[in-house]
């Protein structure tokens, strides 16, 4: 997808963002390899894979809050605009305002000496320049609807004061209060029980339905990812290795990691499977001669260890990365159920 200076069109549906060959280096290490893909208005696209595959990394380099060190290259436009070339007073503009971020951990991500009233408001007073006393009923206004009860009481209360669902919510609460275009959810549901989960994932749904708002959904839980996401970009070791839409991705994966990934998925009257080895567990690890899933791969074959596979086109809006991708639906490992997309919310 080439760079733009005006928000691309695909059918009838803006894109809100379009990466295209992102990388992000570490100490001279690459740890994302040239990841692409696009976000249509109203679309969720899920981001999956093991830790350590590069999600959150690039999601921080969206973000432009890569830590100390670390460095992007390629495009990232956000409704055409690019944002890696913005300096850091104009990317504070957007942030909050057109682009916001939910974290895995919200006590970690809050301000533990500030209400959560306070700390919702002043998102209205940067981005909007309202005053403290309107500003701090908008906030109110904002708990309410991410339907925390008693809005009013608990925009007095402390992060410690709330229980994990509820900080989650407030959290929600701030990355949506200045109704941004694009919203990126960084494993909003890990630490939280499968009710509570259930419960968020709903809530974003409507909210993002309501607002006609995109998705960035970063996940290991490939059940959630089946609940909530249009498409899916499977990340392994930095790279992309398989781009589809959710129904095609679940019904039969191309590439063997995706594959793996599924029947790890519980099921009931299967037994769980579990990935073979361990992944890639260092920066030189990402940046091997080869395919980086090759140790583990049942169909790895010597072209796997000579060369990196690109990211190949396929039929249905697919993309694989693999010199053996499987097809119609054929997993390739050995004593494994049928893959079928999951219907249940995954504790």
């Amino acid at each position: 997808m080439p760079p733009s200076s005006k928000v691309e069109k695909t059918g009838t549906r803006d894109v809100v963002l379009a990466v295209d060959q992102l990388s992000v280096r570490i100490d001279s290490q690459d740890v994302v390899n040239d990841v692409s893909f696009s976000i249509q208005q109203g679309q969720c696209v899920g981001l999956v894979g093991e830790s350590g595959s590069g999600k959150t990394m690039t999601a921080l380099a969206i973000m432009g809050l890569l830590p100390l060190g670390a460095s992007a290259a390629g495009s990232v436009q956000l409704e055409g605009n690019e944002l890696l070339a913005l300096k850091n007073s104009a990317l504070r503009a957007v942030r909050g305002r057109r682009i916001a971020m939910v974290f895995q951990e919200p006590l970690a991500a809050l301000n533990p000496v500030q209400t959560i009233g306070t700390q919702i408001a002043e998102m209205y007073r940067l981005h909007e320049r309202c005053s403290t006393r309107i500003a701090r009923r908008q906030a109110v206004d904002a708990l309410a609807e991410v339907q925390i009860p008693d809005p009013e009481r608990r925009a007095r209360t402390y992060p410690h004061e709330l229980s994990g669902g509820m900080r989650q919510r407030a959290m929600l609460a701030m990355a949506l209060a200045c109704r941004p275009s694009l919203l990126i959810a960084d494993e909003p549901t890990t630490a939280l029980d499968v009710t509570v989960q259930a419960q968020i994932l709903d809530l974003v749904r409507r909210l993002a339905r309501e607002r006609d708002m995109a998705i960035l959904f970063i996940t290991h839980n490939l059940a959630v990812v089946s609940e909530l996401a249009d498409s899916v970009v499977v990340m392994y070791a930095g790279r992309t290795v398989e781009l589809a839409p959710a129904t095609a991705l679940f019904d039969a994966p191309l590439h063997p990691y995706t594959a793996a990934l599924l029947t790890t998925v519980p099921r009931i009257g299967h037994r769980r499977a579990r990935l073979p080895s361990l992944p890639p567990s260092g920066l030189h690890e990402h940046t091997a001669t080869g395919c980086a899933f090759a140790s583990r791969c049942p169909l790895a074959a010597s072209a796997c260890s000579q060369a990196v596979p690109g990211l190949e086109p396929q039929a249905n809006d697919r993309h694989c990365a693999c010199f053996h991708p499987l097809g119609d639906g054929t997993h390739g490992l050995d004593a494994a159920p049928a893959v079928r997309r999951p219907r249940q919310v995954d504790a």
